[in-house]
């Protein structure tokens, strides 16, 4: 089978979301790049059956290379971000119910935790366009410019990364951030952070990793 690791991890990525409420039925969809290909989850397929023989392999034009089943709907949309930035090797789009509520209320998800740096600061929200269309797409995509997630009105949430781990870390970090703001905002006007304290808490963050990383290489030297 080709890329066969690479589908056991979309669809074991699938089946997590599946496990964590951030899906239902056979709603969002999973994906990542293998060089000028890409493995993703397929249209209408239930996620509680669903392994690696279901995956779906297409190229950067949405060609079917191999698989028996039609591919995502939203499979346009994963392609477009892919040949947009190419250092996205993975995508997670969900319709978690936090993020398609935020998505319906703003027209970017606020600094409401510090955690939000970690999506590359407050989130866009994308413009509505149909599912699976070339406009929804193009909306996201632009809207997605230099950051590592979005949520799509009235629609639902979408995150990458250089992995299928940090896309879908990412994607609880988007979710959880969502319903923080939701709750806060039921009880009053929240507090936000500002340009200033989100550059600190990057800087922060850097240097936390760098020693992070110094400490490793040093054990493991």
């Amino acid at each position: 089978m080709l890329h066969e690791q690479e589908r056991k991890n979309v669809a074991e990525t699938a089946l997590t979301l599946l496990a964590s409420g951030l899906v239902v039925n056979t709603s969002g969809n999973v994906s990542v790049r293998i060089g000028q290909q890409v493995a993703i989850t397929p249209s209408g397929k239930a996620y509680e059956s669903l392994d690696a023989r279901d995956v779906v392999i297409v190229d950067l034009e949405g060609e079917t290379i191999d698989g028996d089943l039609l591919p995502s709907s939203e499979t346009p949309l994963h392609l477009s971000l892919y040949k947009a930035d190419a250092s996205i090797a993975a995508i997670v789009h969900t319709h978690s119910v936090y993020a398609t509520a935020v998505s319906t209320l703003v027209s970017t998800l606020p600094p409401i935790h510090y955690q939000i740096i970690t999506l590359g600061g407050p989130v866009p929200v994308a413009p509505y366009a149909t599912f699976g269309t070339a406009e929804l797409a193009a909306n996201v995509t632009s809207t997605m410019a230099g950051r590592s997630a979005a949520l799509m009105q009235n629609h639902g949430a979408i995150t990458t990364g250089s992995s299928l781990e940090q896309a879908l870390t990412r994607t609880y970090t988007l979710e959880w951030i969502c319903e923080v703001y939701l709750t806060a905002a039921q009880s009053g006007d929240p507090s936000l952070l500002d340009d200033a304290e989100l550059q600190r808490v990057a800087e922060q963050m850097q240097k936390l990793a760098a020693e992070q990383s110094r400490r490793l290489a040093a054990r493991d030297s």
